[in-house]
């Protein structure tokens, strides 16, 4: 991450640690998970996540393993560790975009802070798995509604990234969290990231298709990015129509394209 967006987030240290607390107390009150209130498990798990922005990758794995075996034992922790991350994300991204700044600037916060997030974030969770994959199993629904947030950019443009394999229950919950995020931001424009979705089958992609059609009700248009070559291969020879979906390699090739939009 950039020196002078760490230096930003070290002056607003308190802020948002905060809040922080305040997003992950809302999450886990939902979660119902009593035994995080213990202020210093907080604090570990905030202060590890804090370090990763500037830490190298294996000062990172190293450290977090550290705190992950003091919270293994009991069985809320991955939920709590995810959430976690989740509250991190939104309360950075808070404090770097609550002051006037460009579309440019707030583009670049934000996929600064997503190319910071989502290598940690997969990495805390490969590792979580590789020593937990049992407990992972039963706290699936909780890790898939957090994996699939609707995030404001700016003014009516949100996205929606994709992290792991959709299956019928995903499905599901990413048309909920779809609906719900046009409805909460007012979004115009709605960018389903599948940059991190391994596989897209013919259920997975008629599914997202059915989504997308189920936003434009409400006024929305989604548009997928991160189709890559073998996606796309993929989506081909399954015979998917995709006539009706705008689509874009990459997040900012479809920003480039909704700027543009929103300022004709």
């Amino acid at each position: 991450m950039k020196a002078a967006t760490i230096e930003t987030l070290e002056q607003h240290y308190q802020d948002l640690y905060s809040k922080w607390i305040r997003d992950l107390d809302e999450t886990t009150d939902k979660l119902n998970i009593s035994y995080y209130q213990n202020t210093h498990v907080k604090n570990e798990l905030f202060e590890s996540i804090y370090k990763s922005l500037q830490q190298e990758n294996e000062d990172f794995i190293r450290e977090f393993n550290d705190l992950y075996k003091k919270i293994v034992e009991n069985n809320e922790a991955l939920e709590f560790i995810s959430a976690g991350y989740q509250s991190f994300r939104r309360a950075a991204l808070e404090i770097l975009l609550k002051d006037e700044l460009t579309k440019e600037e707030v583009l670049g916060f934000y996929m600064e802070i997503d190319h910071w997030f989502d290598p940690v974030f997969n990495k805390m969770i490969s590792m979580c798995t590789d020593t937990w994959e049992e407990t992972f199993n039963m706290q699936r629904q909780t890790l898939v509604e957090l994996s699939a947030p609707v995030i404001q950019l700016y003014d009516h443009i949100s996205v929606m990234p994709l992290v792991g394999n959709i299956d019928e229950e995903r499905i599901s919950r990413i048309k909920e969290n779809l609906l719900e995020g046009v409805t909460k931001y007012h979004s115009s424009i709605v960018f389903m990231d599948i940059t991190g979705v391994p596989v897209l089958d013919t259920f997975a992609a008629q599914g997202i298709i059915e989504s997308t059609k189920a936003a434009g009700l409400l006024g929305a248009e989604c548009i997928l990015v991160g189709v890559r070559p073998e996606i796309a291969q993929t989506l081909i020879n399954l015979g998917i129509d995709l006539k009706e979906l705008r689509t874009f390699s990459s997040l900012n090739n479809g920003l480039i394209f909704a700027q543009n939009q929103m300022n004709h």
